[in-house]
């Protein structure tokens, strides 16, 4: 795993990147007219917004990041920094701890909410629009590396868009390492335009999931659901167990539905298809993706067990072998949706 790039100094966050973004040919763009103006909004845009950005830690001990947008505590964050948790520690930057609720998930686009249990009236930051974004625009990254730290505050990056806000992913020149998952991307403005999805090929390339996709499953998401693609994401542990479908939760179905299956995955070797039901697994029911999350975290790849499924109404029983994240993250291929 990469180590934490430790800046105790702002000068360095933000004046270090500028010379780098000079040398490196890049000219300012948008209402940036010098490289004095540029680093003053970047200052202006963090003290406005590092009260807001939160560490997560799961019970397992696992970090990402979070950005609250109410007063009420409402944490946007990343689905794979979530997985099947139930509740989350939140860490502010002050090194204050409160217990946060984790509500909906969106799993193929990696978008999560967490609710702060205890009530107050909390820092947040105002949402922006990622439409309207342009390849080129500065925007400016926060998120807590490796976990809170209370030797520093959470490291500030800068960069630009390699992609408008238009694409299934924002992807930016800032960089990301583990534990920066789930935190806040911010426009010049201080608007948040998009949240910490996945490290590209290269550090400065890296992934962001559109606000625009928070706003359109907002409702979906604060009512807890919990659908999308299970063990794909491209910045999980290679070493963690798959499966290889992905799954939703569907209103008055007992189970977990299954959306699409990944060719040569452990679920296609066991037969299963787009449409089928999962109920049991390992004798444990499943009523929800939540269940299936937490089922998952109790293996390892090369374990087999037994499942029941349900397709057209008749149930079925099956063996499934725990799959290698990182063999099935290669290549990837889903069946046609077909029923049989």
């Amino acid at each position: 795993m990469i180590s934490a790039f430790r800046m105790t100094s702002f000068y360095y966050l933000v004046v270090g990147g500028l010379v780098s973004l000079l040398l490196g040919g890049m000219s300012l763009a948008g209402n940036v007219s010098s490289m004095a103006d540029l680093q003053k909004h970047v200052h202006q845009v963090a003290s406005r917004v590092t009260a807001a950005t939160v560490a997560l830690v799961s019970d397992g001990g696992e970090t990402g990041s979070g950005v609250i947008v109410t007063p009420q505590g409402l944490i946007l964050t990343a689905a794979h920094v979530v997985g099947g948790d139930e509740i989350m520690r939140v860490v502010f930057a002050d090194g204050r701890v409160v217990k946060g609720r984790v509500l909906g998930a969106n799993f193929t686009r990696d978008a999560a909410m967490v609710q702060i249990m205890d009530g107050g009236n909390y820092p947040h930051v105002e949402l922006g629009e990622s439409d309207g974004l342009h390849v080129g625009d500065f925007v400016v990254a926060l998120g807590h590396s490796k976990g809170f730290d209370p030797e520093r505050r959470a490291p500030i990056r800068m960069g630009r868009l390699c992609t408008d806000g238009k694409q299934r992913f924002l992807i930016s020149e800032c960089t990301l390492i583990g534990g920066d998952s789930g935190g806040p991307l911010f426009d010049l403005s201080g608007k948040l335009v998009g949240i910490h999805s996945s490290i590209g090929p290269m550090l400065k390339i890296n992934n962001h999931v559109p606000v625009s996709v928070f706003r359109k499953d907002w409702d979906k998401l604060l009512s807890g659901r919990h659908w999308g693609q299970l063990g794909l994401h491209p910045m999980a542990d290679p070493e963690s167990p798959v499966l290889g479908f992905a799954m939703m939760d569907v209103l008055g179905v007992d189970g977990v539905v299954v959306e699409d299956v990944v060719v040569n995955s452990p679920a296609d070797t066991a037969g299963i298809k787009p449409g089928d039901v999962i109920t049991h697994m390992d004798s444990r029911s499943l009523r929800s993706v939540r269940d299936m999350l937490r089922e998952l975290g109790r293996h390892r790849p090369g374990e087999t067990v037994p499942v029941v499924v349900v397709r057209k109404g008749t149930a079925y029983k099956a063996d499934l072998t725990f799959g290698r994240r990182g063999d099935l993250m290669s290549g990837l291929k889903y069946q046609e949706q077909t029923q049989g």
